[in-house]
């Protein structure tokens, strides 16, 4: 008789532990899916602001200085001296978006950049344990999620055990990314997360925005029904005998 009657207990506790821990939680699951239906509903752009403010570059005024060596001064709209893989460059934008490397002293041309290059400011860019470079190859276009440009690119494969890659722009030669099988691994998980099983930076699917609002109705008609419940508990407790 003890037995049972600490197994009821038990039972008793274990049932309003759940149903206050499930208020507790539902109310983060209810925050959760209501934000998260609304920012899908929400276009991107607006939130952003870039349907009215433009973030294009100002092109640089006519008396600029600039070198002597360059050989056109249209739609320049920033000179800056870097340095790429161990070696001093003077880098040149465009408003048209393109990008080009020269040596400052005597302009000569110094990009698109060549594997020996990349591969200089792939050794350049790793902090991690010694490794070697065991792949470079020329991409011109987007590979999956890992790179979407700009391109052609310089695709370069350390041979770490976590199979890094970078990925670097033959005009620039800018890091654009950093790949591993760790990041591949968030990549398919954060599709999941998103309902985005290819483009992996869609938060306005209509599968998010669906699964977004049910689970919102979901929670609320949880909360609904909870609260139908209260009435009738008291009334049970009111009518349940006195124990002799």
């Amino acid at each position: 008789m003890a037995t049972r009657s600490f197994k009821l207990r038990l039972h008793v506790l274990g049932s309003k532990l759940h149903k206050w821990l499930a208020v507790f939680v539902g109310v983060q699951v209810l925050l959760w899916m209501a934000t998260g239906a609304l920012m899908s509903f929400l276009d991107i752009e607006e939130v952003r602001s870039e349907h009215v403010v433009s973030r294009a570059p100002e092109v640089l005024p006519a008396n600029a200085a600039m070198p002597e060596w360059l050989d056109s001064r249209e739609g320049v709209v920033s000179l800056a001296t870097r340095a790429v893989g161990g070696r001093t460059v003077t880098e040149i934008r465009r408003d048209d978006g393109s990008v080009t490397l020269r040596d400052p002293n005597s302009g000569a041309l110094l990009s698109p950049l060549s594997s020996a290059s990349a591969q200089a400011i792939a050794r350049h860019a790793w902090t991690g344990p010694p490794t070697t470079i065991a792949t470079t190859r020329l991409i011109e276009g987007a590979v999956g999620t890992e790179s979407r440009g700009p391109f052609p690119a310089w695709q370069i494969t350390y041979g770490d055990e976590d199979n890094t890659r970078v990925y670097i722009d033959a005009s620039s030669g800018s890091v654009l990314a950093a790949r591993s099988d760790t990041w591949r691994l968030f990549d398919f998980i954060w599709g999941l997360h998103i309902m985005d099983w290819t483009q992996r930076d869609r938060i306005n699917s209509w599968w998010l925005l669906l699964f977004g609002i049910g689970g919102t109705i979901i929670a609320v008609s949880g909360f609904v029904l909870l609260a139908n419940r209260f009435p009738r508990i008291r009334r049970r407790a009111k009518h349940v005998p006195n124990a002799p």
